[in-house]
């Protein structure tokens, strides 16, 4: 019985993890084993993305650029069960170093990361930092996010940039009967 609980859990978390429809895709891995792996993609260069998100700007071709010091992304997932999300990471704001900035879930640090863009990161949640009712509060906080103007005064941007986003995937698995 607990493993069919966990099952429909992580299938449910998977699949049903955006509050809006139609914005994510959902899928599941066949293979031999007896395991299935589950993920969701979200793509952060269309409208709207398929989660909630604060401090992102609107749409680009790239991604999304995080503004300030904070950007969140809300998601919910099967209660108390670990992912794996991956963000895709088209270009950061800052130059000549790397952006700098931890990854927090629900008020737990989970990562601390140094980028130089380009590359995806991936970040790895356990089930204790997972909401009972499946809440992931993603927090991005930037150590050294900055204003283009910084680096090329004839930019007016003023916005305090940290990362564009281009994408993220949430992976789970769940157990086959």
């Amino acid at each position: 019985m607990k493993r069919i609980m966990y099952v429909f859990g992580m299938v449910l978390a998977l699949c049903c993890c955006s509050t809006k429809e139609n914005t994510t895709t959902s899928s599941e891995s066949n293979n031999d084993s007896k395991v299935n792996y589950l993920y969701s993609t979200y793509d952060f260069t269309q409208e709207p993305v398929g989660c909630d998100i604060y401090g992102f700007s609107g749409n680009e071709s790239f991604g999304r650029w995080t503004y300030g010091d904070t950007a969140i992304i809300d998601l919910k997932t099967a209660p108390l069960a670990e992912f794996t999300a991956k963000f895709d990471i088209s270009m950061i704001g800052v130059v000549g170093e790397p952006l700098v900035f931890d990854v927090n879930v629900n008020g737990n640090v989970v990562s601390h990361v140094s980028t130089n863009g380009g590359e995806p990161i991936f970040v790895n949640v356990s089930k204790e930092c997972v909401g009972v009712d499946g809440s992931a509060r993603i927090f991005f906080i930037f150590k050294n996010a900055s204003v283009p103007a910084k680096y090329n005064p004839e930019n007016k941007d003023p916005r305090k940039l940290g990362l564009a986003l281009r994408g993220m995937t949430v992976y789970g698995y769940s157990l086959k009967n």
